[in-house]
């Protein structure tokens, strides 16, 4: 389905502005995001409570965007196009060949910096080249802007990080006037624009590997970014600014130790895979840990029922995170992928730039390789294995007993072990600005 066609579809009805969804950065992992919500979407709407708030970081911000731009459809029907677009979309369309004359030049590039020569600067590892095309190609930008103006949606937004500043850059279309000031303790400024394509690429551009984006706009703005998920991978935050009272997350890391070790000296790309669990992972944690404990203290200061006025915003924050059952789960699924489709001479030739970059990083020996190459893994078989996995642990999620439906307060519940309800449980949550 083009974004032409999604744009001109069905009756616009409005979502819920109280209800935020938060979508965290991973490169080819975030098909699980569109597997989990095929699951959580038609749900919370048949709740009234489908997301009117709707924040992404790097891969996270083309999907957000792309479900801004579909805000107006039946969640269905919303969530099956970004599963046809995502199994449709593959390493091509995104990034260009390895074996080419422009990485061959990028190859030269780098000696000569690494020599000294004037002006030899080496932009990236890989050129993302056809990336600009298929974002506009999937993202119908007016009818995202058109959904916030209509009231469908509250606001949309993605997550940059200024490579001037170092501060995170939430570019943001709302329809609200309201201005929001800047969290200078966490270096987070809020830039209101009608978003584009070049607010998503720079999302989306990982730091080393993929090339800066210039943003043009708004010129206030105007300057070189980079992904946001190297400051703020899961911007809980942020849509709390933009006035949700309850918040959907999908992360595509888990903090959860796995049972098994992998063993063996470690080498630069298993140094390279803990480094993306340090920066995602223990970010997502730390961020729905301050959550849970914040709910659990102003559940044990909560005044007595009509006690104090509506709207305060001391309120508890209700959540719904979904995310892999430990750090290895996406690993293990990219390492088992590859060892089975890729290893034959038929595949290899099919898609040789995977093959290569799998090669290069032995992403068949262990979930540790595995997981560095989920990143790029933009292959068929494994966007297929990663929605199914999506689906599941978002069924997981809505079998579970929480506070309220689907919604809860406390520390979320362990992989397999069924969560029994916590104290409060038996009233509604009542949901009100957070702190």
């Amino acid at each position: 389905m083009t974004s032409e066609q999604l744009g001109s579809a069905g009756p616009a009805a409005a979502c819920n502005r109280d209800v935020g969804l938060v979508l965290a950065g991973g490169g080819a992992r975030g098909a699980y995001e569109i597997g989990a919500l095929s699951m959580l979407m038609p749900a919370l709407e048949q709740r009234g409570e489908r997301p009117g708030i709707v924040l992404g970081t790097s891969i996270g911000a083309l999907n957000g965007a792309y479900l801004a731009a579909t805000a107006h459809l039946p969640a269905r029907e919303s969530i099956t196009g970004g599963i046809d677009t995502w199994r449709n979309v593959d390493y091509d369309d995104l990034l260009s060949p390895l074996l080419s004359a422009g990485e061959l030049s990028r190859l030269l590039l780098y000696f000569g910096e690494l020599l000294g020569v004037p002006r030899a600067k080496v932009p990236s590892l890989l050129d993302t080249a056809p990336l600009g095309d298929t974002v506009r190609g999937i993202i119908a930008f007016d009818q995202l802007a058109r959904n916030v103006k209509d009231g469908v949606l509250a606001a949309a937004a993605v997550v940059a990080t200024s490579y001037a500043t170092a501060e995170s850059v939430v570019f943001h279309h709302s329809g609200s006037s309201r201005r929001l000031a800047d969290d200078a303790k966490r270096a987070i400024r809020y830039v209101p624009t009608r978003l584009g394509d070049e607010h998503v690429q720079a999302s989306a551009a990982i730091p080393v590997v993929f090339p800066a984006i210039h943003v043009g706009k708004p010129r206030s703005a105007a300057g070189w970014y980079g992904d946001g998920g190297t400051r703020l991978n899961t911007p809980i935050k942020p849509a709390l600014k933009l006035g949700a009272r309850r918040v959907v997350v999908i992360g595509l890391n888990s903090s959860v130790v796995p049972n098994e070790h992998v063993t063996g000296r470690p080498d630069v790309f298993d140094g390279a895979a803990q480094f993306l669990q340090a920066l995602l992972a223990d970010q997502l944690a730390q961020d729905v840990a301050t959550l849970t404990t914040v709910n659990r203290q102003l559940e044990t200061r909560r005044a007595p029922r009509g006690a104090r006025p509506a709207g305060d915003e001391h309120d508890p924050v209700p959540y719904i995170f979904i995310a892999p059952s430990d750090r290895l789960t996406v690993g293990r699924l990219a390492a088992k992928v590859y060892r089975e489709q890729f290893s034959s001479l038929r595949a290899k030739a099919r898609s040789r730039d995977l093959a290569a970059l799998g090669h290069i990083v032995s992403a068949g020996d262990n979930p540790v390789r595995g997981e560095l190459f989920s990143f790029l893994f933009f292959a068929r078989e494994f966007i297929d294995a990663l929605i199914d996995l999506g689906r599941q642990d978002a069924e997981r999620w809505l079998a579970t007993r929480h506070d309220d439906g689907p919604w809860r307060l406390g520390e979320p519940p362990r992989p397999g072990v069924r969560a029994a309800r916590v104290r409060g449980a038996t009233r509604p949550v009542k949901t009100a600005a957070p702190a």
